[in-house]
C-alpha cells in the first residue's frame, strides 16, 4: 500500500534522489514523498512553478509512482493559485510526462526537455507577441538583454540592431534576480531606447533566460552552462522568433563572462540552421576597457559616481542619484565591504 506523505525536508529524499542520479536543489518550498510502509519509493518537489527532482526507486519502475507524485504536486500548486507548471526531464523521458498531460516546450538534446502543465503557457505567452507584432510581421531582428543597470554598452548594441533593421525587438529579463529590479531594468531601457522608433521593449516573462530555462538538478555540472543556452535557444527559435517574425538576433561579444561566451557561441552554433542569422557585435569600450554593467555595479559599489556617469546614459545616471535607486546602491556597498 502506497502512501504520499509531505517530508519535513528535501534532505529526507537525499538518498533516493542520488540512487537515481539527480542532484539536490535544496531550494524548494514543498517535497512530497510516496511511501510503502517506512520505505521512500518515489518523491517529486514543488519550487514556485517548477516541479523538481521527480525520481521512483529502481527497483518500483512501472508502478505509476511518477503520475501519483505528479497528482499530488499539481493539486497543491493549484490550491496554493498557480494554474500553471513546468518540469524538465531527460530528452528520452519527455514522452513519458506528455502522457500525463504535459506539453513539450522544448526540447535540446541530448541535454534536456522542457514541458509544462495547465494555462497560461507558451501559446498564450506567444499569442500576446503575435498581437504585438500585429501588421508588422516578418524581417525583425531580436535582442535578449538583462541590464543590471543599462549602460552605454547596452545601448550602443541596440542602435547597431536598429540601424541595421527594419524592426527591433528587445526581451527584457523579467526575472528578479539581478541586483536591480525588473520594474526598474525595463523603464531603463525604455528610456534608455526612446530615441529609437523602430524598437520594442517587451519582457522576457518565463521564457527569456530565466530560472525556468536552467535544468540544473539532473545536469552534470560542467554541461550546465550548454544545457541552459540549448534549452534558452531552442525556446526563442521555435516560439519567440516566429511570434515575432524575428530571423536576426544581435548579441555583443563577452569578455567578461564565461557562462555568457558560451551562450554567444551556442547562439552561434543554433540559431542560423533554425533559421535566424546571428550577428556578434564588439563591445563599445571606453577609456581602453569594454562598458559592462558588472564594471558599473563595481564603481557603484565604490561609490565612484563621477567615473559610472562617463559609462551610462543620462537617463541611467538620473536614476542612480535618485531615492529610488539607494536602497539597491546600499545593497551593492554592503556586498562588497563583506567581500561577496
Amino acid at each position: 500500500m502506497f502512501e504520499p506523505r509531505k517530508l519535513r525536508n528535501i534532505e529526507q529524499a537525499r538518498p533516493l534522489l542520488e540512487r537515481c542520479g539527480l542532484r539536490v536543489n535544496p531550494g524548494t518550498d514543498y517535497t512530497l514523498g510516496i511511501f510503502e510502509g517506512e520505505e521512500l519509493v518515489a518523491t517529486g518537489s514543488l519550487n514556485g512553478d517548477m516541479i523538481q527532482m521527480m525520481a521512483v526507486s529502481p527497483d518500483r519502475q512501472g508502478e505509476d509512482l511518477s503520475a501519483m507524485v505528479l497528482t499530488h504536486l499539481i493539486q497543491h500548486a493549484f490550491s496554493q493559485g498557480k494554474t500553471a507548471l513546468y518540469l524538465f526531464t531527460k530528452p528520452e523521458k519527455a514522452h513519458t510526462f506528455a502522457s500525463m498531460g504535459f506539453h513539450l516546450v522544448a526540447k535540446a538534446e541530448p541535454y534536456a526537455a522542457l514541458l509544462e502543465f495547465g494555462k497560461p503557457g507558451i501559446e498564450e505567452f506567444c499569442q500576446n507577441l503575435r498581437q504585438i507584432a500585429g501588421e508588422n510581421p516578418g524581417e525583425a531582428s531580436g535582442l535578449v538583454m538583462n541590464c543590471n543597470p543599462f549602460t552605454l554598452g547596452h545601448q550602443y548594441l541596440v542602435e547597431q540592431a536598429s540601424a541595421r533593421s527594419r524592426q527591433v525587438y528587445l526581451l527584457a529579463v523579467e526575472e528578479d534576480k539581478s541586483e536591480f529590479p525588473f520594474a526598474h531594468r525595463i523603464e531603463l531601457i525604455r528610456q534608455g531606447t526612446a530615441h529609437l522608433p523602430n524598437v520594442t521593449v517587451l519582457s522576457g516573462g518565463r521564457y527569456a533566460v530565466s530560472s525556468l530555462t536552467f535544468p540544473s538538478y539532473f545536469t552534470k555540472e560542467e554541461n550546465l552552462a550548454y544545457a541552459h543556452c540549448a534549452i534558452d535557444l531552442e525556446i526563442f527559435a521555435r516560439h519567440i522568433a516566429p511570434a515575432l517574425g524575428i530571423t536576426r538576433r544581435f548579441v555583443g561579444t563577452e569578455p567578461y563572462s564565461p557562462v555568457t561566451a558560451i551562450y554567444n557561441q551556442t547562439m552561434l552554433e543554433r540559431l542560423p540552421p533554425l533559421g535566424i542569422a546571428v550577428e556578434e557585435l564588439p563591445r563599445m569600450e571606453k577609456e581602453g576597457a569594454p562598458v559592462s554593467a558588472s564594471r558599473v555595479r563595481a564603481l557603484l559599489a565604490q561609490g565612484e559616481m563621477e567615473q559610472v556617469r562617463r559609462l551610462v546614459p543620462a537617463t541611467t545616471y538620473a536614476y542612480l542619484v535618485s531615492p529610488k535607486a539607494q536602497p539597491v546602491l546600499e545593497r551593492l556597498r554592503q556586498r562588497a565591504q563583506n567581500g561577496l
